[in-house]
């Protein structure tokens, strides 16, 4: 199953070193977890953010109540390893942002 994570570029070393822990948030598409990610970034005052794309067994993935402003969210109870990193998307995330 593919799943994206946004988070801010602070984190990304980390990340792709130990892989999401257990209990971490993904997204079940792009726009979802890019918009998060910018929106984390503005609230903690990061420099930037990132959209890393994962590919984790089904099995692995867990639909939630959802805390965000939408209701797609899934949780990894048992974190994936950096191993699971398809992709690590750089790109400013508001060209593709509706309105937060």
């Amino acid at each position: 199953m593919i799943v994206w994570h946004g988070t801010t570029t602070d984190c990304l070393a980390g990340i792709q070193a130990e892989g999401l822990h257990p209990g971490s948030f993904v997204a079940p598409n792009p726009e979802l977890a890019r918009n998060y990610s910018h929106k984390r970034a503005l609230d903690v005052g990061a420099e930037g953010c990132v959209l890393i794309e994962l590919d984790v067994p089904d099995a692995a993935v867990t639909e939630i109540t959802s805390w965000w402003w939408t209701g797609d969210q899934l949780v990894l109870p048992a974190g994936c390893p950096a191993s699971c990193i398809v992709s690590v998307d750089h790109s400013d995330p508001r060209p593709f942002q509706d309105a937060l």
